[in-house]
């Protein structure tokens, strides 16, 4: 892992030092920030088309199930820890959406 912060860290002052305008680096950050931004929504829609997928096959909506779940009423099945775990992305997915929308 260090390595890769060390590598972040070094592309990081590359841009800094080629971008020494602060205003045209911001502009840059601002567009690669943009277009992460737009690949974490496209992700977002397909979790959220693939969570009503469950919703409908088994009639209920996702946070009941997840709350169900977790208290153990649900069992084991294999789709139940898909669906759970499908949750649990896009949840951590929202709130680095929130993340980078505030950065903007």
């Amino acid at each position: 892992m260090t390595g890769m912060y060390t590598n972040a860290t070094q592309k990081l002052e590359a841009l800094k030092d080629t971008f020494s305008d602060s205003l045209e680096l911001s502009h840059v950050l601002e567009k690669l920030l943009s277009v992460v931004l737009n690949q974490y929504q496209l992700r977002l829609e397909r979790y959220a088309r693939d969570l009503r997928d469950y919703e409908e096959r088994y009639g209920m909506d996702t946070r009941t199930f997840h709350e169900r779940f977790e208290a153990g009423e649900l069992g084991d099945s294999a789709d139940f820890f898909e669906w759970d775990g499908l949750y649990d992305l896009q949840r951590d997915l929202t709130e680095k959406i929130r993340r980078l929308e505030s950065a903007l």
